[in-house]
């Protein structure tokens, strides 16, 4: 599938889910007067990506696929690409007036932790997690999907995980 425009993200999200807000279903997020206006403000990352003067720094060549796909999905490798991630979260805050998007921003830092995490569990467990996380990193850096994360810190003792 490759980059959306930013149409196609808020056309996407007219996709039959089903949302409750403050205890009311919403049949359409779009049409809703407080849900549409996050909607709005949250496809500026997929305006940026878009628009000429931020492309190069929003999108970039993915070595596993060859396409260009949103720079938030590559794992940053180097001190160059973190500089980068940070000049994209700056300009994304500045140009949404000082409101941190969070919707590529926090969840491709989800995906990246996974990564690690799940490569420590495989080799300490014998267990095949990695290969279906890399999988659905793929897909999400592929069809160019936002995602929400709701995490906690560990609880309990740490020093026996």
């Amino acid at each position: 599938m490759g980059l959306r425009t930013a149409e196609q993200y808020l056309e996407g999200l007219r996709d039959g889910r089903t949302i409750y807000f403050r205890g009311e279903r919403v049949p359409d997020l779009m049409e809703h007067p407080e849900l549409r206006v996050g909607a709005e403000h949250t496809a500026l990352d997929y305006h940026l990506a878009e628009d000429e003067a931020h492309r190069d720094l929003f999108t970039a060549m993915c070595p596993e696929s060859g396409e260009r796909v949103s720079r938030y999905f590559l794992p940053p490798a180097n001190t160059e690409d973190l500089l980068k991630r940070r000049e994209m979260i700056e300009t994304s805050t500045r140009e949404g007036s000082g409101v941190v998007l969070l919707i590529k921003e926090i969840g491709t830092d989800a995906l990246f932790s996974l990564r690690l995490v799940a490569r420590q569990i495989d080799e300490k467990h014998g267990t095949g997690y990695l290969d279906r996380v890399k999988n659905y990193h793929a897909e999400c850096r592929d069809r160019d999907l936002s995602m929400a994360v709701a995490q906690t810190d560990a609880k309990g003792d740490r020093s026996r995980l």
